[in-house]
């Protein structure tokens, strides 16, 4: 496959968060005295904490352990940007998945590490735009896939298929996967916060490209990747050793990872504040990147 990367279409999200994650404290509750670093426990009794659940927890739902709001809390306390990485990467989900629908004409889509359902993301996104659009659920997590084949896949347009992105063949292979996408037209690939949990032992340039190579010509990938930091490097020491492999990376290792898809052109119509809140001026910057690619005709 060509090589047809540029880095500057991998999006700093800071330039257009939205105004509602300019202040973040009333996402951070006081952490309990005493509190220094979560005792995970593996097993029946004290599960091992989850992405996913980690991930529900902050975006205030509730299907979550206190394993999960132990490591969210005491994570927040090193890096207190997380809460407001976790709402940029879903105002993107919302923003890229309609963008997809809307302007690229879109009608397929693969949902890779899906998440436990929430009352936005994509399935909000492309209700708000074509709800005949086909869905194909995707992850690992056999809560989140409970959930999904309850609250997502409702009809026969739609799936949730437990598979691991790090074995894109077998899940591009799936036959419920196979029974609501079409694979011999172009399809969208979503794998929001996905890739930042592939160690570099696992390949996540090798593991997209197997993906895109699985798709027809004129598919899309829209995909976030968080960059590291010092104290996201110091969290993510804390998540692996509670076995959440959390590996931000740089802005060139992210474009890397990017490699082999086409630029679209027009990207900053993600900045278009008639579908979107007005963008942020002068915050922090997001250590956040958002990308929209397309395999080559």
């Amino acid at each position: 496959m060509a090589i047809a990367v540029n880095t500057g279409s991998v999006l700093n999200l800071s330039r257009w968060a939205v105004a509602s994650l300019m202040e973040d404290a009333h996402r951070h509750p006081e952490t309990p005295a005493g509190l220094d670093r979560p005792e995970v426990r593996p097993g029946l009794s004290a599960p091992a904490p989850s992405a996913a659940r980690m991930n529900d927890y902050l975006l205030g739902g509730k299907d979550n352990y206190a394993v999960d709001r132990e490591m969210v809390e005491w994570a927040l306390l090193k890096a207190p940007i997380i809460s407001r990485l976790v709402q940029a990467n879903r105002a993107f989900t919302e923003h890229a998945v309609g963008h997809l629908a809307r302007e690229i004409g879109l009608r397929q889509f693969i949902d890779v590490g899906c998440g436990l359902p929430g009352t936005d993301g994509v399935a909000g996104a492309l209700r708000g735009t074509d709800p005949a659009c086909r869905v194909g659920y995707v992850d690992n997590d056999p809560m989140v896939i409970a959930h999904a084949r309850a609250l997502l896949a409702v009809n026969a347009g739609t799936c949730a298929v437990a598979a691991d992105v790090r074995e894109p063949a077998a899940l591009l292979a799936h036959p419920e996967l196979r029974r609501v996408i079409d694979f011999g037209r172009p399809a969208g690939v979503l794998l929001f916060g996905v890739l930042h949990f592939l160690t570099d032992e696992d390949d996540p340039r090798g593991v997209l490209g197997e993906l895109v190579a699985g798709l027809a010509p004129g598919s899309h990938v829209a995909l976030t990747h968080v960059e590291r930091t010092p104290a996201l490097d110091t969290v993510a020491v804390l998540f692996r050793e509670a076995g959440v492999p959390f590996t931000p990376r740089g802005p060139d290792e992210i474009a890397d990872i990017c490699a082999g898809l086409e630029i679209r052109a027009g990207l900053e119509i993600l900045d278009d504040s008639r579908t979107h809140p007005p963008i942020i001026s002068g915050g922090e910057p997001l250590p956040l990147a958002g990308f929209i690619g397309r395999k080559p005709e």
